[in-house]
């Protein structure tokens, strides 16, 4: 601790300062053994923890074999070298297995809640001992002694640190619980892998040449769209759209298997689909010429397939769940919010989407949707063409077009189609009826009817109390 400094007692208007500088310097002192103690205690409770999680790695051993024979014995019914009845039977064999995994993930769940509590017990009460402190500092007015107030100043930013680590520590520990909670879903969700196929209750099936082709075509469009100059790029945290003319920082990646890798799956096809991704990002240094790059927007297309099925079946029928769609997105998340920078994130599939992940990306019920200050995300179904989002979050609107699988003109065509087809039968069609129908784009549609005007299909009007109308 630092000497004390010697105290005057100031007799002008100030008045009698000794015993505030006296209750600063003992504050300070009782803050400084508060801080001793909040990091020794800390300290001693992550390592207990740290002892308690020494089988963690075991448990996520048990817990791969044991989604490794889920996926044998869906693959074995798939090839029917397995009746439904003896999946049944296997199924309820190791039903004690899956239900044991989901206690032990569920009782580091609760060690975890403990220490993150008892760190939201210490951080209470260093806030305590810094309102006192300032409070002090802050009363204490003193020309004369400034070294007084330096000693608090110090204590408050050394406090402020402490804090800082407390709170990091902690998101550490509500990230290993996200983990957790995504292991405990896929326990849950295991069963029904097979149930379904028991049932035939698969609504689409998707060959692994057809999954690879879906995979490229997404991520070539995405990558066409994002270099057709000028490319704008909205930041919602700085509240400025960057304009784009080269792309300096872009990488494409992929999970290392499939084709690229060479390799072969049960079925001798070498065109495994690659859950390939394409990157854009806008960075800045911190100063014009010098200083650190920092990220200031990430623009990413990523193609997400059920790799296992596709190499051991030669196909897939699964909808992507909740419980993938949180192992992709946490991470992307977590980055986000480290470099504080806006992403926005199209995840598209081949097998589509089941209904609680488009319902919690859509946003129906305000407690379950999903929201990120610095991650904005939309599904696509790569073989339907759907695209989903919550078209509330205006973050996101200008970017949807870049993950759209179809390019405008395919899409002028299509609603062309949709427009002839309706008129074949109808004297006129009013835009706002043909909206509501189709959901799309309006600037679609309003180019569909111009287009149609020039081809003499039909002539294009303003009618008062209607709006734009397409009649003969």
């Amino acid at each position: 601790m630092a000497k004390e400094p010697l105290f005057f007692k100031d007799t002008g208007d100030m008045g009698d300062v000794f015993t505030a500088a006296k209750q600063i310097v003992e504050q300070t002192r009782l803050s400084r053994e508060e801080r001793a103690r909040v990091s020794a205690i800390t300290e001693e409770r992550l390592k207990t923890l740290t002892g308690k999680f020494v089988e963690y790695d075991t448990l996520n051993a048990e817990n791969t074999d044991y989604k490794r024979r889920i996926h044998e014995l869906r693959v074995n019914l798939l090839k029917g070298e397995l009746t439904g009845d003896d999946a049944k039977k296997a199924l309820d064999a190791i039903a004690g297995e899956r239900d044991t995994l989901q206690k032990k993930y569920g009782d580091l769940v609760g060690l975890l809640d403990t220490q993150m509590k008892n760190i939201d017990t210490e951080v209470d009460s260093l806030e305590k001992r810094e309102l006192t402190l300032a409070a002090e500092r802050d009363q204490y007015h003193s020309a004369l002694h400034m070294e007084v107030k330096w000693i608090a100043e110090g204590e408050l930013k050394e406090i402020a640190s402490l804090k800082e680590l407390l709170k990091k520590n902690r998101q550490s520990l509500v990230e290993e619980k996200s983990l957790i909670f995504i292991k405990k879903d896929e326990l849950s969700e295991s069963f029904s892998l097979v149930d379904d196929v028991i049932g035939k209750r698969s609504k689409r099936y998707v060959a692994v040449d057809d999954a690879r082709a879906h995979e490229l075509n997404f991520i070539a469009r995405f990558d066409t769209k994002m270099h057709a100059y000028p490319v704008k790029c909205f930041s919602p945290l700085e509240g400025i759209t960057y304009t784009v003319t080269e792309w300096k920082n872009h990488y494409h990646y992929d999970s290392g298997t499939g084709a690229g890798a060479g390799m072969k799956g049960a079925t001798g096809t070498p065109n495994l689909p690659l859950n390939a991704g394409s990157v854009y990002a806008i960075e800045e240094k911190d100063l014009e010429y010098l200083g650190t790059s920092r990220k200031k927007v990430v623009v990413e297309a990523f193609s997400y397939c059920n790799t296992g099925d596709y190499a051991d079946l030669g196909f897939d029928t699964r909808m992507v769940t909740m419980s993938a769609l949180m192992t992709v997105l946490g991470p992307v998340i977590r980055r986000a919010e480290e470099g504080d920078y806006f992403h926005a994130l199209g995840i598209a599939s081949p097998t589509g989407w089941d209904d609680p992940a488009i319902a919690w990306v859509k946003g129906g019920d305000a407690g379950s949707s999903y929201m990120s200050r610095n991650v904005a995300v939309c599904l696509i179904d790569s073989a339907s063409g759907e695209v989903y989002y919550n078209q509330n979050d205006l973050r996101l609107i200008s970017y949807i077009d870049y993950f759209r699988p179809e390019f405008d003109l395919e899409r002028v065509e299509k609603m062309k189609k949709i427009i002839r087809d309706e008129f074949a039968n109808a004297e006129y069609l009013e835009f706002e009826k043909i909206f509501e129908k189709t959901k799309e784009d309006r600037f679609i549609i309003e180019k569909a009817f111009y287009s149609l005007e020039r081809e003499n299909v039909g002539r294009v009007k303003f009618a008062e109390g209607v709006g734009l109308v397409f009649l003969r």
